[in-house]
């Protein structure tokens, strides 16, 4: 009782499914994890076998219209998740094309007040001092170094207002 070893058995399977699928029915996946539930689908074929196994059943499965449908509906449901989130990036990006629009105007607008103050020279009003001295002391330059110290501080710190403007 019990001492005796079980051999392995070989089962040799023909599929004439053009698909290539062996469909097992619940009571042979059990037995194959191990379980001993007995399901009522399992017809004792020991009268008409010869009483050597039992013959297994497989409850009706599924047609393929059914799997059909199953999969058209998977399908249309997934379709619905993309488009919902399609339409989600494409409001954001809407969004995010006003706001970068919005900043291009604003940048637009400042730099072009900005370019106006530039189209002026700097620190006329001292560069016309300098040629008016140089031209009145042709022979006599050194009488014009306040005049072109004045014009380089005005020019120097035009410079660095300038620098500092641009951070």
């Amino acid at each position: 009782m019990g001492a005796s070893t079980s051999s392995t058995r070989k089962l040799t399977v023909e599929n004439e499914d053009p698909t290539g699928v062996i469909q097992l029915s619940e009571e042979v996946v059990n037995r194959i994890k191990g379980s001993k539930v007995k399901s009522p689908e399992v017809l004792q074929g020991k009268a008409e076998e010869g009483g050597q196994f039992p013959v297994y059943w497989n409850p009706a499965s599924l047609t393929s219209q059914q799997i059909q449908e199953i999969t058209s509906a998977e399908l249309e449901k997934n379709d619905q998740y993309w488009q919902q989130r399609i339409k989600n990036i494409e409001e954001k990006h809407k969004k995010l094309n006003l706001v970068l629009e919005e900043e291009y105007k604003k940048a637009v607008k400042e730099f072009s007040v900005k370019k106006i103050d530039r189209k002026l020279p700097p620190c006329k009003d001292t560069e016309r001092a300098v040629k008016e001295c140089y031209l009145e002391n042709p022979q006599e330059p050194m009488k014009c170094a306040k005049v072109v110290q004045a014009f380089q501080e005005c020019v120097d710190s035009r410079r660095n207002a300038l620098l500092a403007s641009r951070g």
